[in-house]
């Protein structure tokens, strides 16, 4: 069974990416960043792409192409945000919620249905993510983060959208290749979101020749990271369903706690990692039963 190993490099990816990304808007426009890092990642993948051989194209890759990337822009947008005024390890487990609003999304979209065990499963990753939002003792606690943070709410819309955009993610793959598909939709959000940085620079300039010398390298690497992170998970998507997929790739949180914990410092890591164990128990359920 091999999805599920694909899905949790995702997982990984996401997570590294994350980090990256919150380390570089301290000092980058976020729509910089988001440019900067979808654009070399496309321009690997159409590399890529070509080398394999350009796939045919079927009947519905360009509306699903249309649809990702318009929600995209907007959950990219959100989550950056998100990032720059609240921790890590605090926001990023509202993503885990995606699986849960897939049971819905999934189902009207694409026509998915989890098994008992799979719905079970998912319940569990988001379980475990509510216990990771914890900031404080009590159950309420994660509760009180919501109604407080401005980022986890956030977090929590991007959660949602991204519940809509993976269905039609699914749909480039299976109408075009798992390479091809992220090719086109990190082209155009990197495009889309070059521009706006050139239109915001003009209103609020940007030192980019100090953006080159000091994080030029950063944004390349993690834009190799979303390579790695995109290839993952559509090679999962023709293997699984998207609910399944998904919640295995939402273990990207953990490791963005232990990132955040770790790597930047933010707070007590062992308490915010509790929910951990829920969370993998929720991987293993879907991975063995789902």
């Amino acid at each position: 069974m091999t999805w599920p190993l694909l899905a949790l490099s995702g997982a990984v990816a996401q997570a590294a990416y994350s980090t990256g990304v919150k380390v570089l808007l301290q000092r980058v426009s976020p729509y910089l960043v988001a440019g900067a890092s979808f654009l070399p990642a496309s321009g690997v993948l159409f590399l890529l792409s070509y080398l394999l051989g350009f796939p045919v194209l079927w009947e519905g890759f360009l509306s699903a192409v249309a649809a990702t990337v318009a929600i995209n822009v907007v959950a990219t947008v959100l989550s950056y945000r998100a990032l720059a005024v609240s921790d890590l390890s605090l926001c990023l487990p509202m993503l885990a919620f995606t699986p849960v609003f897939l049971l819905l999304t999934s189902f009207f979209i694409l026509g998915e249905v989890p098994s008992s065990a799979g719905i079970l499963g998912i319940c569990l990753v988001a379980a475990g993510s509510y216990l990771l939002a914890a900031k404080g003792p009590g159950v309420l606690s994660p509760l009180r983060t919501l109604a407080r943070d401005p980022g986890v709410r956030m977090m929590l819309a991007v959660a949602f959208l991204y519940s809509i955009s993976v269905n039609y993610d699914k749909v480039v793959v299976e109408t075009s290749d798992p390479v091809f598909g992220s090719a086109v939709v990190l082209g155009l959000l990197g495009a889309v979101f070059l521009a706006v940085a050139g239109f915001s620079a003009g209103r609020s300039p940007l030192l980019l020749g100090e953006v080159r010398r000091s994080y030029l390298l950063l944004l390349f690497g993690i834009g190799l990271i979303l390579v790695v992170e995109a290839v993952s998970v559509n090679l999962a998507y023709t293997l699984s369903i998207v609910p399944y997929v998904i919640s295995i790739k939402r273990l990207s949180i953990f490791f963005a706690v232990l990132f955040g914990g770790y790597l930047l410092r933010e707070g007590n890591v062992r308490a915010r990692t509790a929910g951990s164990l829920v969370m993998v128990a929720g991987t293993v359920t879907i991975a063995l039963w789902g």
